[in-house]
């Protein structure tokens, strides 16, 4: 819930701060991803964006202004992952493990985008 909240924030964040960059994470999973060292160091907290594979590129060309948004809110890093190649992967474990992260990558990864210009 709180993890859901804080997604929420950065998302409206970075609409104010940047409203070209929240149209394309539109089009991307948000996720906080948690990690820590050994069980009496503090955890650390990173920022997940799943893109789709076609625009993958055109996210991480902003990196830097999601990393300062991100460690504004607490997170080490922002880490870019591409969706199609984890549902691709035959050795990923995920869709046992977290059956609707695996359903989120994949609605992800077949969002059809059409650019009418």
């Amino acid at each position: 819930m709180i993890r859901e909240k804080l997604v929420h924030e950065y998302r409206y964040l970075v609409n104010v701060s940047y409203p070209y960059i929240n149209s394309l994470l539109n089009n991307c999973y948000i996720n906080i991803i948690d990690g820590c060292l050994n069980p009496v160091s503090s955890p650390y907290y990173y920022l997940g964006i799943y893109y789709a594979g076609r625009n993958g590129k055109e996210v991480t060309v902003y990196k830097n202004e999601l990393r300062k948004i991100a460690n504004n809110f607490g997170m080490i890093d922002v880490v870019f992952i591409n969706a199609k190649r984890i549902i691709r992967d035959p050795a990923s474990t995920l869709k046992k493990e977290n059956p609707r992260l695996w359903l989120e990558l994949y609605w992800i990864s077949s969002k059809v985008t059409m650019n009418l210009d």
